[in-house]
């Protein structure tokens, strides 16, 4: 019977286990049709402040001596699997590649934090993501406005943000993309198309601020959905396994309470058949 209790014990916790796992994946489905539309949408205004910086801005000059600060974007919570440390070696493959010798590095969310030790000299500042079903415009703006204060005191030449580009529920891509100087080319000046009464100089850096802070946001949210569509193809995998551990081990369980049951019954027959033969020796005496 010890045998049997311990079969119990495995039971009861795979059960848990299924059930935690199957109300992860719940979650993250849930999520990610909240987030589809979230995304859908940034990135549609993302690709049409690009065409106005096309029209507005001016060709910028790049320095012969970059100097980047890099924003990567990790998740905040675990069991999501090797997501974490792909997006940390492809951001060190990307500073390898360029052969930087002076960089800064702003990490969102704690993962980022544990998969970027060797970088942690760069690293300038850490910000842990906010908790929402999905990702916020305004969580974005205030970390924009540090990153221009950067600008304005020269800090850094070159702006990147590293992520998790969503492209389906079971594929996303580790990217490193330039946000500034933007990576647009310059059009025909509206100037000569269009009458304005303010500056376009104020214009352009009014429209790159927002530029920034949307692709920034556009990257979390990108990010976000990656995140979810991995933990939910990781719990749902998870989830099945328990099944099948589950079903595994109630028929164990069921072989061998029957073989409990049959030695019992033996036992008692067997007993029986003693006391019987005892009893035949005693009338026969």
């Amino acid at each position: 019977m010890a045998k049997l209790s311990h079969i119990k014990r495995q039971i009861a916790l795979i059960r848990e286990i299924q059930r935690i796992t199957n109300t992860m994946k719940t979650i993250s489905a849930a999520r990610l049709r909240m987030g589809k539309s979230a995304l859908e949408k940034v990135r549609t205004f993302g690709e049409q402040l690009s065409r106005l910086l096309e029209l507005v801005g001016p060709r910028e000059v790049l320095p012969e001596a970059p100097k980047p600060l890099l924003v990567g974007i990790f998740p905040d919570r675990g069991l999501v699997g090797a997501f974490s440390d792909i997006l940390a070696r492809n951001l060190c493959s990307f500073l390898k590649t360029q052969k930087l010798e002076e960089f800064s590095i702003i990490v969102l969310g704690s993962q980022g934090k544990r998969v970027l030790r060797e970088f942690e000299p760069h690293i300038v500042a850490f910000h842990p993501l906010p908790v929402h079903q999905v990702p916020h415009y305004r969580d974005i703006r205030e970390l924009t406005y540090s990153i221009f204060r950067m600008k304005e005191h020269r800090a850094f030449t070159h702006l990147y943000v590293s992520f998790m580009h969503y492209v389906s529920l079971s594929e996303q891509k580790p990217v490193v993309e330039r946000l500034l100087p933007p990576a647009v080319s310059p059009k025909q000046s509206l100037e000569d198309r269009y009458l304005f009464l303010s500056d376009v100089e104020h214009l352009y850096r009014t429209l790159l601020f927002e530029y920034v802070a949307g692709k920034l946001y556009q990257a979390l949210a990108e990010s976000f959905m990656s995140e979810q569509a991995t933990r939910f193809l990781l719990m749902d995998t998870a989830t099945t396994h328990a099944r099948e551990t589950l079903e595994t081990l109630m028929l164990l369980y069921a072989k061998k309470r029957q073989e409990s049951i049959t030695q019992e019954l033996n036992e008692v027959t067997g007993a029986a058949e003693a006391l019987r033969r005892l009893e035949e020796g005693d009338i026969h005496g």
